[in-house]
């Protein structure tokens, strides 16, 4: 596996991690349609959020959380209306407010620091 593929997959434990010990209940991970994939996909207080995970092990390229641009921004809500189309039947999903999170964490042989952009983009 490739050192990019590492960081990835434990930048996304990680965060998943960081979110249920903020009591956020873990709905899906690694949701994948057509269109992509949405890291994590969870609940806390009647809302949904659909959050990316970015990790990276410098700031050489900038923030991890610049890397969500407004194509990927595109792409997490066409797959988020997905997943909202597939769970439709769920009486406790009709309930929530939904929106779009990232989870930029920087790591460099362990946690450097871990930032939660709550409604991050629309």
């Amino acid at each position: 596996m490739s050192r990019r593929l590492e960081i990835g997959r434990a930048g996304e434990a990680l965060a998943c991690r960081y979110l249920q010990d903020r009591a956020y209940e873990i709905l899906a991970t690694n949701y994948r349609s057509r269109y992509g994939e949405i890291d994590v996909i969870a609940r806390r207080d009647g809302i949904v959020a659909f959050i990316e995970v970015k990790a990276r092990a410098s700031r050489r390229y900038g923030e991890p959380f610049e890397a969500v641009d407004a194509r990927k921004q595109n792409q997490i809500r066409r797959m988020a209306q997905m997943w909202l189309a597939e769970n439709a039947g769920d009486p406790e999903l009709r309930q929530c407010d939904f929106r779009f999170d990232v989870v930029s964490l920087r790591l460099d042989g362990g946690i450097e620091s871990i930032e939660h952009l709550e409604d991050a983009f629309r």
